[in-house]
């Protein structure tokens, strides 16, 4: 298999062990091939504080001590796939040439603690199938009671989309979801967020 280079880059983030330290060349006119062993060393450290500590849509900054080299990782959201911990996040990176590396990646908990890039239901899904379950959300949020699922398939992916309870206040309704996701019978992500409504637009609260 043949993996994207930005998969192949979080991957040697994510790695722990000095010999990952500065391994980055393989990126090509990448920001991260311009890094330093130091600096990549840095932005590790902050990865790995998003990961383990930030809440969903949180943003962990981090600026280069030695150049115009900045990034930040920000937590999309956490979910279980297949009962194990994991986080979407989005990484970006830039120098004072605006030059730019920025992707999303899924990574989940392993059984010693460390994180490790992981294809997941949750990363199968492309960004034409979340369109759709966009609207099937949407729906649910609307229009289900609490505990009435809304389904949804397309091949071997499905979402089930469940309201779990409803609070109202004089400024805004709020509805926690459960999303469950499935890519073939193998592979299920599941996760529980609460959205609140305000300006008729409903929109994920941090925890």
């Amino acid at each position: 298999m043949r993996y994207p280079a930005y998969a192949l880059l979080t991957a040697a983030l994510l790695a722990s062990g000095p010999s990952h330290s500065a391994n980055l060349q393989f990126m090509g006119r990448s920001v991260a091939s311009e890094m330093s062993a130091e600096e990549v060393a840095d932005f590790k450290t902050s990865i790995a504080e998003a990961l383990n500590e930030a809440p969903d849509l949180r943003t962990i900054a981090w600026q280069s001590d030695n150049s115009s080299r900045r990034g930040r990782v920000k937590i999309k959201y956490s979910y279980e796939n297949n009962g194990r911990e994991c986080r979407k996040a989005i990484l970006d990176l830039r120098n004072d040439q605006n030059r730019r590396d920025f992707f999303h990646f899924d990574a989940c908990r392993t059984s010693e603690g460390r994180w490790q890039v992981s294809e997941t239901a949750a990363a199968d899904f492309t960004p034409q199938e979340w369109n759709m379950l966009k609207s099937v959300f949407v729906d649910a949020i609307e229009n289900n009671q609490d505990g009435e699922p809304a389904q949804w398939q397309r091949q071997e992916h499905s979402a089930t989309l469940t309201p779990l309870s409803t609070s109202q206040s004089e400024t805004k309704t709020c509805r926690l979801m459960k999303i469950e996701l499935a890519s073939g019978p193998e592979s299920k992500a599941e996760g529980v967020y609460n959205f609140c409504k305000e300006d008729y637009t409903w929109q994920r609260q941090a925890p």
